[in-house]
């Protein structure tokens, strides 16, 4: 057996542990074989084999938030085109922030470029998606130090602000066996608890804060991918100074009472040009809804992000590098009581009518009342339905892939991202369904209570609200509805899974309570978006005749 392949594996499986890492998602194949052994063996780590790559990596990505604190998670696989089928998943951890550590294993050098089987380049394989990667040397002596100090130093680069993936390449000579009692030998370390680091704002971003905010109607925006650790002390600053919140779904800001959370519905009236606040302060990514984001576009914003990101879409913002905790305290202005009153009477118009939700957004609204403690949303209409639907002092945490908005991998990213949690949901639409069916397979496994809770409009709901949905009704099947007429049913019984048909949104929660794999609700395209515009209608409506009122 190789002593030095088994030292070299060994150490770097201690070291991941050591800087944190507690999961890895393996993806087996042959040139991996001494890594994966490691990683499989070592008595601090929680191993998630999957062997479809593109589904393994977003189950990795989904794990890095599976509990409250953001934590790094290690992915290994083969050599070739294996690691390809990562590039998804960690495009989307480099927009989302989310520290993948991905470890793809080659032929060694001699091997490459030379016609050798299942030898790709894969040197920098993820070009500008990851933060940095390497090409490691072979198992050696000499070089056994470097490859611990990189190890370690990558994992906490990963961690380190702005957070995101980082690349290893790893090669291996054959024989790829390790010593598997030596091994066990080895494999030993406590892990450690990696923090988010805090960065304090320079001097010239605090006066330039000031500045912008002192003597000014305020409101405060709270974007995905707040840290958790801002939340209380900007609800409780904001209560103090009558600063309104207008927090996004993906924010976490939801479960607290008195957040503005239906502004996507009534800044369809005619009164979307009231009360208008001098500044927008914004915490965290842009929001989901695009009328809020083109409305706050129209006056000033101050952003507060940590050094290295720029989340601007509007390319207009302010942008103040720091804690958010040490910016609030600058903060001197104290709104009128009137102004957070003429916000609320919007929010109270729209909120009581929420009970006249139909289709879809009723079924969204019914699932996010159910016991479920986390619900993962897919991008295109199920996210949307949870910004119209989701009301303040609401408890379920709501997650999504919002970095790259994509439809690929999100079963993946759900079940990884509630691996921790004891009764969760997916919701999602078919077409993105289909796109991660082979994770069905990982659903059977699952530790906790899950279910998938599938809106079957037969294609690409989204697109029946924008303005390709105007030209010739043929055309657009063929490009932007693209039925695909999927059995769900089917699906259950390949993966033996239990399945429920519901017709009715009021079903959901007894299918919900009693664990279903997969339940299906079928929609109609044209229906869902005459319900969606009548319903935000009715509102506009309804604030037009209360206001005069």
């Amino acid at each position: 057996m190789n002593k030095m392949l088994t030292d070299w594996v060994a150490s770097m499986v201690n070291r991941l542990v050591e800087s944190g890492v507690t999961d890895v998602v393996i993806s087996p194949g042959s040139r991996s074989t001494p890594l994966a052994m490691a990683a499989y063996l070592h008595p601090q780590i929680r191993h998630h084999i999957i062997v479809d790559e593109r589904s393994a990596a977003f189950y990795a990505l989904g794990l890095t938030r599976s509990t409250d604190t953001i934590r790094p998670v290690a992915l290994i696989c083969t050599s070739g085109t294996a690691a390809t089928n990562y590039y998804s998943a960690v495009t989307e951890a480099f927009i989302s922030q989310l520290p993948l550590i991905v470890l793809t294993t080659d032929r060694p050098y001699e091997l490459r470029n030379v016609g050798a089987p299942q030898a790709i380049n894969q040197v920098r394989l993820y070009g500008e998606q990851v933060k940095m990667s390497l090409d490691l040397p072979v198992p050696e002596e000499a070089t056994l130090s470097f490859m611990q100090q990189t190890v370690t130093r990558f994992t906490n680069l990963a961690m380190q602000a702005p957070i995101g993936p980082v690349h290893l390449n790893v090669p291996f000579r054959e024989p790829l066996l390790p010593d598997l009692e030596q091994l066990k030998r080895l494999l030993k370390g406590e892990p450690t608890k990696p923090e988010r680091q805090s960065i304090r704002p320079t001097s010239a971003d605090r006066e330039l804060f000031s500045e912008r905010t002192n003597h000014k109607q305020l409101a405060f925006v709270v974007g995905p991918y707040t840290p958790v650790i801002w939340h209380d002390t900007i609800y409780e600053f904001a209560i103090e100074r009558n600063i309104p919140i207008f927090a996004d779904p993906l924010s976490g800001m939801r479960r607290f009472d008195g957040v503005l959370t239906n502004y996507d519905t009534w800044l369809a009236s005619e009164y979307r040009t009231d009360w208008l606040p001098e500044v927008f302060i914004r915490f965290g990514a842009a929001p989901v809804s695009k009328r809020f984001n083109q409305w706050i576009s129209t006056t000033e914003q101050l952003v507060i992000e940590e050094p290295g990101s720029y989340r601007d879409p509007s390319s207009r913002a302010t942008i103040c590098y720091g804690d958010a905790l040490d910016f609030l305290p600058l903060i001197e202005s104290i709104n009128e009581p009137r102004y957070v009153e003429r916000l609320r009477f919007f929010e109270d118009v729209a909120e009581s009518a929420k009970p006249s939700l139909q289709g879809e957004a009723e079924l969204t609204k019914r699932l996010l009342d159910t016991s479920i403690e986390r619900l993962f949303v897919s991008n295109s209409m199920p996210i949307r339905d949870v910004d119209t639907s989701l009301s303040a002092g609401t408890a379920v945490q709501v997650l999504a892939n919002r970095g790259a908005n994509g439809i690929d991998g999100v079963l993946s990213s759900a079940l990884g991202s509630c691996y921790d949690t004891s009764h969760a949901a997916l919701l999602i639409g078919d077409l993105a369904f289909y796109h991660d069916s082979n994770a069905l397979q990982l659903l059977k496994g699952h530790p906790g209570k899950f279910s998938v809770v599938i809106s079957n409009n037969n294609g690409g709901g989204i697109f029946s609200f924008l303005p390709q949905a105007s030209i010739d009704a043929q055309l657009f099947e063929d490009l932007f509805g693209t039925p695909l007429d999927l059995n769900i049913r089917g699906f259950a019984e390949t993966y033996g899974l239990s399945y429920r048909l519901i017709e009715r949104p009021d079903e959901i929660q007894k299918a919900i309570e009693d664990g279903i794999h997969l339940i299906e609700f079928p929609s109609n395209r044209e229906q869902n978006v005459a319900i969606h515009r009548e319903w935000t209608q009715s509102v506009c409506a309804r604030l037009i005749t209360e206001n005069e009122a």
